[in-house]
C-alpha cells in the first residue's frame, strides 16, 4: 500500500493526500456525471459598462468540486460545494486574473489576489433561486462563506439573487458534465485508481455538454510513483467546446510512470451590476472534477 502526500497547486491553496493501493479487489468503479443538467438559459447577465457605474466592489465564487475517488485524495466525501463572497471598496482589478487566457498553457500557475479595502455589508447574505435558497454567514469584515449547500438542491444554469444590507445583485449558476473522456480517470475504487494513461507526447480530453460563456481548464499534477516527489504540473485553458489537448512540451518534462491528479474545471466569470457603491460584482462559477491517472 502506497501513501502519497501531495500539495496540489490549487487556486484555493488546499492540501490533499492521495492513496494508491497495489492490492486488487472487485472493481466497483463508475463514471461520475452531473445527473441534473438543465438547458442553458436564453439570457445571461452581461457586462455593459456605463458612465454611471464604476469599479468592482466584490467577488462571488460558487465552486462545486467532485472527486471521483475520495479515498485516493484523503477526502471524506465525493462532492463539496463552497460559496464564498467578499465586498470591498471599488477597484479596477479583477479577482480571476490568475486564470490563463484561452489557448495558453503553463507549468507555473500562481493565484493573484488584488489589493482591497473590505467593507461591511451586514452579518449574513441571503441567496435565493426558484426551488433553492441558502444563507452565508460573515467570517470576517466583508467576507462570507458557507458549505451548507447540497448538490441535489443546487439549480443548474439558474438565476440566483443575493441580498446584503448594503444592496443586491444576481448571478447565473453553471452546470456539470454528462461525460468526460478518458473515462478511466474516474474509477472510484482506490484499487483501480490511477489507471488512465496520460500521454506525455500530448494528452487529449473531451467532455459534454459545453458552454458558450465559459472557459475550460485542465491541470495535470505529476508525482513520483511512491509520492515522495512532486514534479510539477501542466495547465492549459481553452474554449469550453468539448475538446482540449495539452501539448507534449508541457508534459514530457515529467518522468514516464508518474502518478497524476487530473483537474478538469469549467470557469464562468461575469461582471454584474449592483447598487452596492453603484458598481459591479465579479461572479465566478467553477465546476471541477478530479480524476486520477499516470503518465506514459
Amino acid at each position: 500500500m502506497k501513501y502519497i502526500f501531495l500539495t496540489l497547486l490549487l487556486a484555493c491553496g488546499s492540501d490533499v493526500s492521495i492513496m494508491k493501493r497495489d492490492d486488487k479487489t472487485q472493481d466497483t468503479s463508475d463514471i461520475t456525471t452531473d445527473t441534473n443538467t438543465s438547458p442553458e438559459p436564453a439570457i445571461e447577465p452581461s457586462f455593459e459598462p456605463s458612465d454611471e457605474r464604476m469599479g468592482v466592489s466584490g467577488y462571488t465564487h460558487l465552486h462545486l468540486r467532485q472527486v471521483a475517488c475520495p479515498a485516493c485524495m484523503g477526502e471524506s466525501q465525493e462532492i463539496r460545494i463552497n460559496f464564498a463572497a467578499e465586498f470591498h471598496q471599488p477597484i479596477s482589478d479583477i479577482h480571476t486574473e490568475w486564470i490563463p487566457d484561452v489557448g495558453e498553457c503553463t507549468n507555473s500557475l500562481t493565484g493573484i489576489n488584488p489589493s482591497t479595502i473590505p467593507v461591511d455589508v451586514g452579518a449574513t447574505l441571503n441567496v435565493t433561486s426558484v426551488g433553492h435558497n441558502f444563507m452565508a454567514t460573515q467570517v470576517g469584515t466583508g467576507l462570507f462563506q458557507t458549505e451548507n449547500i447540497y448538490e441535489a438542491q443546487l439549480q443548474r444554469d439558474a438565476l440566483y439573487e443575493v441580498q446584503t444590507d448594503a444592496g443586491s445583485y444576481s448571478f447565473f449558476s453553471s452546470h456539470g458534465f454528462d461525460f468526460i473522456e478518458p473515462y478511466t480517470m474516474f474509477y472510484v475504487d482506490p484499487s483501480y485508481a490511477f489507471a488512465a494513461p496520460i500521454n506525455r507526447s500530448g494528452a487529449a480530453f473531451s467532455w459534454a455538454p459545453t458552454s458558450i460563456n465559459s472557459v475550460f481548464m485542465i491541470r495535470v499534477a505529476a508525482y513520483s510513483g511512491d509520492g515522495s516527489i512532486f514534479f510539477g504540473h501542466a495547465t492549459c485553458v481553452g474554449e469550453d467546446n468539448g475538446f482540449l489537448q495539452i501539448p507534449a512540451e508541457y508534459l514530457n518534462m515529467f518522468p514516464s510512470g508518474s502518478l497524476a491528479a487530473i483537474h478538469l474545471s469549467r470557469h464562468k466569470v461575469e461582471l454584474v451590476e449592483t447598487d452596492i457603491f453603484n458598481s459591479y460584482i465579479e461572479t465566478h462559477m467553477e465546476w471541477e472534477v478530479v480524476g486520477t491517472g499516470y503518465l506514459q
